[in-house]
């Protein structure tokens, strides 16, 4: 009797498990066979200006063959879509899904340039939060620190400065002006302070950095790439206590190159 009854409750299971999935495959059939009634694209921006805008994506997924509107949500390709979309200059991440009310969703994460190239080849492009170089879109222009000078490196989609370690000619062991360029503006992008005081970064023949501030008639001499918190706490404690009393015109020259030290001259 209880073998019996055991057989008895795999079969009702058996059974029961297979009607479920014929549910749900009646379901999903159905669904499919629904169109698509509208579609919402949605732009994380984060902190930087608009490189990407809402008709720019639906142009990527008109390429891929999906109209979206109207559509049978079976037909629509939300993988190609996805990839194509990926593919953009500007746009670091995208989803797209379906909702069970037939309704499109593309997500895009665009790309976050902190810095703003003009190279000794007279080339002008951006670079990146992930360490990626990126073009100038003619149609819109992202408000960054700026960088000029000895800068040697040219535009390439391949380099990611954050990972690569790109060798100058003159000493193999000797990072990039680019690799060093994007610590000192990743460094200052994330302060506040800084990030709104720096407005250009100036690259001398020697590999070091100038600083050019907004407010102020000074510049402000960094030296190399190295001891970024240092160096910058001694500017912000002498923002604090000495240019505060003795205002902000009276150097020209603000020098924290040297450790320990901040070394101030007028010309």
């Amino acid at each position: 009797m209880k073998k019996f009854l055991k057989i008895l409750e795999i079969v009702v299971w058996v059974l029961l498990a297979g009607g479920l999935v014929t549910l749900l495959g009646f379901t999903t059939i159905e669904h499919n066979s629904n169109v698509c009634k509208k579609y919402i694209i949605k732009i994380d921006y984060g902190r930087a200006d608009v490189l990407v805008t809402q008709e720019d994506v639906y142009d990527v997924i008109k390429g891929t063959g999906n109209l979206l509107k109207g559509e049978a949500l079976g037909n629509i390709d939300f993988e190609r879509i996805e990839r194509e979309l990926k593919k953009h200059t500007y746009v670091a991440d995208a989803q797209a899904y379906m909702s069970l009310e037939g309704v499109v969703e593309i997500d895009i994460v665009q790309r976050q340039p902190i810095l703003r190239i003009f190279n000794q080849k007279g080339e002008s492009f951006y670079l990146d939060g992930t360490g990626s170089l990126m073009p100038l879109n003619p149609a819109f222009s992202a408000r960054v620190l700026v960088a000029t000078g000895s800068i040697p490196e040219a535009f390439s989609k391949k380099v990611c400065y954050l990972k690569d370690s790109v060798s100058r000619k003159d000493s193999i062991e000797c990072r990039s002006v680019m690799n060093n360029l994007y610590k000192v503006a990743a460094y200052i992008v994330k302060d506040k302070f800084l990030k709104a005081q720096i407005e250009q970064i100036y690259v001398e023949p020697s590999g070091e950095f100038e600083l050019i501030p907004r407010v102020g008639d000074h510049i402000i001499i960094l030296g190399g790439a190295d001891n970024l918190e240092d160096k910058f706490e001694r500017l912000l404690v002498f923002y604090r206590q000495g240019l505060s009393k003795t205002g902000w015109h009276r150097y020209n020259i603000i020098n924290i190159k040297f450790k320990d030290q901040v070394v101030c001259s007028k010309i």
